[in-house]
């Protein structure tokens, strides 16, 4: 195993973008094959190393996907899968509502959809229930990874194959709240399409308002 480390020392290295598990357990035969093909005098070594940076990559999302499947089957608690579903239905309307209303031809700027009281539900209140219950949710797993691993905070939170949902979810959430506040694009809630919102003050301004 040493020797071929140091006679691939790069390939070594790309080997470390597979799954612990899988790495551990084919590391060393994926070398002594790459071995035998380049020692292989049928084989010119130029299509050789043609031929695995082409299957490399493939091979490598490959397994990624399919560890990460076994983890969210086995390894992953259930609660994270629950509350990043939850998360999903959450954040749905804003993109449901924003699609319709381009397909539509901003025509539901004169529906209920965009009243006062309905767009501070799906603009404001559902992403922000989203991002607190996958926060909540993924605080709660750092902290039951810490006290069953005992690993620093730091290599916890590299490990995301077991969170990524209640992260995405986060991530998600906390992007539409930005949109919502801060971009220039993004209508005042008040319903007037004229109007930008540019701050919370102003959005909790015209909320007051209505």
């Amino acid at each position: 195993m040493k020797d071929l480390i140091k006679r691939f020392p790069r390939y070594s290295k790309l080997l470390y973008l597979y799954p612990v598990s899988y790495r551990e357990q084919y590391g060393e035969q994926m070398l002594q094959t790459l071995a035998d093909m380049l020692d292989d005098p049928q084989q010119s070594r130029a299509s050789t190393w043609v031929r695995i940076s082409l299957d490399f990559p493939l091979s490598v999302v490959k397994q990624q996907v399919t560890y990460t499947g076994e983890a969210m089957a086995t390894t992953m608690p259930s609660y994270i899968k629950r509350n990043a579903v939850l998360g999903a239905w959450l954040v749905a309307p804003f993109f449901l509502f924003i699609i319709l209303n381009g397909i539509l031809g901003d025509r539901l700027y004169h529906s209920w959809f965009w009243h006062t009281r309905v767009l501070f539900i799906w603009l404001i209140v559902l992403p922000s229930l989203a991002v607190l219950f996958n926060l909540v949710s993924w605080l709660r797993w750092v902290q039951s990874r810490r006290r069953e691993t005992k690993k620093g905070t730091v290599a916890i939170l590299a490990d995301v194959r077991r969170s990524w949902p209640a992260l995405a979810m986060v991530v998600m959430g906390v992007g539409i709240l930005g949109i919502v506040f801060f971009h220039d694009s993004v209508h005042c809630i008040t319903g007037n399409p004229i109007r930008e919102l540019h701050n919370p003050s102003q959005t909790w301004h015209c909320v007051q308002q209505r």
